[in-house]
């Protein structure tokens, strides 16, 4: 069987969390029986590893279970395999902020919000359990660190968990998402507690460590028994995204690393869970103070390159890893800098976090996983030498600037973004007309959570298997009947070579098609090949730039069937027509998308007494309609 390690990606007012109703409407869409028989499966493995390794340990008593190097390097043996094959875990912030552009989201910032993960809550598995007693992580005499599992203090998790929710007392060190809080594991048991969480109601959780041999050259870009079961997780869980960084192999100079490298040329060097489907991969790349274009983006010089064995882009998306100061862990006012993709990821998490914050805020609702990773990838920056993914920066440098406009946007009026939750039957074809006229380029994306691959990789180097399930397909055509296909790389063959988009995509399960300077009508269409696992896969819709507006009969409802506000202007109050009233609720925002109010419709009416003069935009939900209007206030 194959040898393997975990590693953890590095070169040296209390805030309370969803809500219980929040969270149960997270859980009941989880697949109850699956996990069920997911969770068997993994106690099973668990309680078998736990019997070899004290069975090994007692037999050797002079082995060392754990291993120090570095500042804050660790390395635990974790299993002994029956055939003697070793398994160990080793590990592996306002510049942050800056790169990610996750300041706009800020109270104060460019979008005038006060998005800052209030009343949001991640996780973190990893070398031990977060210092939750630093200062950082204090609130009124309470740790926003809930520590579940009694582990020892970690080092490494320390650090790794200020980059996602340090709240600023040194403002130097302050998160991503720096009013939140954070529950905190050890990575001992991590895929049965990670299945537990995700079943519970977690959105996201951060995983800054990685699996692999530690003699063989096949679990590089290898779709594994791990890979496979956390999609599985994520699946049962259409909620719940798993971030996790994608390795500091580029630079090894010990095999197999080195032997890869040199048969590679760095590429093909992402393993174990970073090769899922269902997760976001993480590069680190230099700090980026003001991006410009993508030659405003470094790459470090350890991040590791993919593709994974399919030729599916790894990784997905890139964020700063290099010299990120966070918290410490040797006291409770330390702080100090480390660089990996590490530090990487945990960035991600606390975007996803931010994204996940607003768009509840102004829906009443959290996105699905595939929507919320679709997102990010969707609105990333260009970075790399070409346009369109590689398997160096992934989609580019994340922006969450432009993820929170894509989520305000959503249902306006005019200049509207568009961003779907859709189901497509086995058979089917999915259209949706649009028009578009600007500069700016037209981005139409689908995601989607694919199932679990029935088979893993257990052995074989560069196998041509592809791990897609369901493989929908996006194409968009123009009045003209010119098509525009998705971006897609080349795969194993030639890393190296630029991306392509005149053809389908049939290994990725995120698709973006791009459109430089759209002008007038077009039609997209979603298929699959094959037939759906399952009859129906969900999916999710998004598009964003330009001028453009939806076409078709939903946007064409004679208004004496749907919904509609009175009178408009108005003074003191507004009604609604053909009102459901089932727990309806609305959002106002001024009209550069501030939010301005947030409360429940009662007696099919609300008062905008309140507000000054002005225009401004009305977004209604209930459990079957959203939708957005203008009216003016005199």
């Amino acid at each position: 069987m194959k040898k393997v390690y975990f590693l953890i990606m590095l070169i040296p007012a209390l805030y309370f969390s969803q809500t219980v109703e929040e969270k149960t409407r997270i859980a009941e869409q989880s697949n109850k029986e699956a996990n069920i028989m997911l969770l068997t499966e993994l106690r099973k493995q668990e309680n078998e590893r736990k019997v070899r390794l004290e069975n090994y340990l007692r037999s050797n008593p002079k082995v060392s279970k754990v291993t120090k190097f570095g500042e804050i390097g660790s390395k635990e043996l974790m299993d002994v395999l029956p055939n003697g094959e070793f398994i160990y875990a080793q590990t592996d912030n306002a510049g942050a902020a800056t790169t990610a552009r996750a300041t706009s989201l800020y109270n104060g910032g460019s979008l005038g919000l006060n998005i800052q993960g209030q009343g949001m809550t991640g996780a973190i598995w990893d070398n031990g359990s977060v210092r939750g007693t630093h200062q950082e992580f204090m609130v009124g005499g309470v740790s926003k660190i809930l520590s579940m599992d009694g582990a020892s203090l970690g080092d490494h998790a320390t650090h790794v968990g200020g980059t996602i929710v340090a709240q600023g007392v040194n403002s130097l060190v302050r998160g991503l998402a720096f009013n939140a809080s954070l529950v905190s594991y050890n990575w001992t048991n991590d895929l049965a507690e990670m299945l537990a969480e995700a079943s519970g109601g977690l959105l996201v959780s951060n995983h800054s460590y990685g699996i692999g041999s530690l003699s063989s050259l096949w679990f590089y870009g290898a779709y594994d028994s791990r890979a496979r079961q956390i999609d599985q997780i994520c699946f049962n869980n259409p909620f719940y995204l798993p971030v996790f960084s994608a390795g500091n192999d580029r630079n090894s100079n010990e095999a197999p690393g080195s032997t890869q490298i040199a048969n590679k040329g760095g590429y093909d060097m992402i393993f174990g869970h970073g090769n899922a489907k269902n997760v976001i991969t993480v590069a680190a790349v230099q700090n980026v103070a003001n991006y410009v274009d993508p030659t405003s983006v470094v790459m470090s010089t350890f991040s590791s390159y993919g593709p994974s064995d399919d030729g599916r882009i790894k990784p997905e998306i890139s964020m700063k890893g290099v010299n990120v100061r966070s918290t410490l862990f040797d006291s409770d006012t330390n702080v100090g800098f480390m660089s990996g993709t590490s530090m990487a990821s945990p960035g991600v998490t606390g975007v996803v976090l931010l994204l996940q914050q607003y768009y509840n805020q102004l829906y009443s609702n959290y996105m699905k996983a595939a929507t919320a990773k679709g997102l990010i990838l969707h609105t990333a920056d260009e970075a790399g030498f070409y346009n369109g993914p590689d398997y160096e920066f992934g989609w580019g440098l994340i922006n969450a600037e432009n993820a929170a406009k894509v989520i305000r946007d959503k249902n306006l009026i005019s200049n509207r973004s568009i961003i779907e939750e859709n189901v497509l039957t086995s058979g089917a074809t999915f259209t949706k007309a649009i028009s578009s006229n600007g500069s700016q380029p037209l981005k139409i994306s689908i995601s989607w959570t694919d199932p679990q691959y029935t088979g893993q990789n257990s052995g074989t180097i560069d196998p041509t298997t592809k791990y897609l399930v369901n493989d929908l397909d996006i194409k968009v055509t123009s009045a003209s009947g010119t098509v525009y296909y998705p971006w897609k790389l080349q795969g194993m063959g030639a890393p190296y070579d630029p991306p392509t988009n005149n053809s389908t995509n049939d290994v990725d399960n995120f698709e973006r098609v791009d459109i430089p300077a759209p002008a007038g009508n077009y039609t997209i269409s979603v298929t699959h090949k094959g037939t759906l696992t399952g009859g129906t896969q969900n999916f999710t819709l998004i598009a964003s730039g330009g001028n453009f507006s939806t076409l078709g009969t939903s946007d064409q409802t004679s208004k004496d069937s749907k919904l509609d506000i009175y009178p408009n202007p108005t003074t003191d109050w507004i009604y609604f027509k053909n009102n459901r009233n089932e727990k309806a609720s609305i959002v106002i925002l001024d009209m550069s998308g501030k939010l301005i109010k947030k409360e429940a419709v009662k007696n099919n009416k609300i008062s905008v007494k309140d507000l000054v003069k002005g225009g401004y935009m009305l977004l209604y939900s209930d459990k079957n309609i959203q939708q957005s209007f203008k009216f003016i206030k005199l």
